[in-house]
């Protein structure tokens, strides 16, 4: 009797045993499925992330100062990034909106109010915000709902620069200091848009002295002698060394009467598409290409908008971007050569509005290989890599968000 008891007792269990087996692999089952929706969740997720990182980067990559560059900015972060990624085939990736702003804690403003005449020029940051994108709930539709919307946004802007900069114009400005751009405590540069008339200071051949608004040619490691052609070549754009604020730099022997405004001159109307004889045959449009736009008649706005454009009528396959934009050290007015040393107050970017001057006789003229300049701002510290010249306010483009 007892036997039959146990067998009993034990039959029971058996049962119990595989009700709770079912349980817990129903249970299992539901979280495998938890599971596999969450992690379709975070895979969209990601993609969508990606896809507003890199429209960002795109956006403020294209950003130049001025009305075109917005344009640019909408359209590289609308199409091109997402297309060239292959974003779309997987998750159906679009962007639903491009802001701007100043700061980038915003105001964000749509690329038709970031074209506003008084706040283009200061625009640094670009907001990305993707479509929302729907993920359909296989498994564990009772927790999570039958489906899962949402969008993802990344902020992209210009990288915080070092002090310093590479390849420059390498000639030195003395400015005044104005006491108007509070960017620079230190020194403080012209209002943004003045437009100068940048003298080449002539000397008297055994020194100089150099008032508000001359400049003079620097000597840089890439060059042995201070002849006739080693001016022309400065001044068309050979690249430099790098150097930061404070430093000191060497003003060249060049800067007197005999060789040095007409052949400055003639290098730096090279972005205009002049190349001058002589100087060995070294101005050529290979060496140091022309500027994209060669209009004498814009302002630097028009020109950052890219209208209206007058493209070289020669030459016109080797033309470049941003020729005509010239980051340049900024020395104190009074500074002397010999001793041809002086240090580093700020950089400022200057706009080249017209060819400079380089008339008959031009040596023995006041105004021979001046620089006809708009004052566009100080200049954004980091690397200016490969030409002396500046095409973008931007440096490097980071996320921030």
């Amino acid at each position: 009797m007892a036997s039959k008891i146990v067998q009993r007792d034990r039959s029971r269990e058996r049962g119990s045993i595989m009700i709770m087996t079912a349980i817990f692999a129903v249970l299992l089952l539901l979280m495998v499925g938890l599971c596999l929706d969450i992690s379709r969740i975070y895979l969209v997720r990601a993609e969508l992330q990606n896809a507003a990182d890199a429209a960002a980067l795109a956006g403020a990559r294209s950003l130049n100062g001025g009305t075109l560059g917005i344009d640019n900015a909408v359209a590289q972060a609308t199409t091109a990034v997402v297309n060239t990624q292959g974003l779309r085939a997987k998750t159906n990736v679009t962007i639903a909106t491009v802001e701007f702003a100043v700061d980038v804690d915003g105001p964000y403003l749509s690329a038709a109010d970031a074209k506003d005449v008084a706040t283009v020029s200061h625009i640094q940051y670009v907001r990305v915000t993707t479509q929302s994108t729907s993920t359909n709930i296989l498994f564990a539709s009772s927790v999570l709902g039958a489906s899962h919307a949402e969008s993802r946004q990344a902020v992209a802007g210009m990288s915080v620069g070092l002090n310093g900069i590479c390849d420059f114009f390498p000639a030195a400005v003395a400015l005044d200091d104005s006491n108007t751009d509070v960017d620079h405590p230190g020194f403080d540069m012209p209002a943004v848009g003045t437009l100068m008339n940048l003298n080449f200071n002539q000397g008297t051949g055994s020194g100089i002295t150099l008032a508000n608004g001359d400049y003079a040619v620097l000597e840089v490691p890439q060059i042995n002698g201070n002849g006739t052609g080693e001016t022309a070549g400065l001044c068309a754009g050979i690249p430099n060394f790098c150097k930061k604020l404070g430093d000191q730099i060497h003003m060249t022997p060049s800067s007197n009467p005999n060789n040095g405004p007409k052949n400055c001159g003639d290098g730096m109307n090279t972005r205009f598409n002049i190349y001058a004889n002589g100087y060995g045959n070294s101005l050529q449009p290979g060496t140091y290409p022309p500027d994209k736009n060669v209009n004498e008649t814009i302002d630097h706005t028009q020109y950052a908008n890219g209208s209206p454009l007058t493209a070289p009528n020669s030459n016109g396959t080797l033309a470049r971007d941003g020729r005509r934009i010239l980051v340049v050290p900024i020395i104190h007015t009074g500074a002397t050569s010999p001793p041809y040393a002086s240090n580093i107050l700020a950089w400022g970017v200057f706009f080249l509005k017209s060819e400079a001057p380089v008339p008959n006789n031009c040596s023995h003229t006041p105004n021979c290989g001046a620089i006809p300049a708009e004052y566009v701002g100080p200049a954004p510290t980091g690397n200016a890599n490969g030409d002396p010249t500046c095409s973008s306010p931007i440096t490097t483009p980071v996320l921030y968000r």
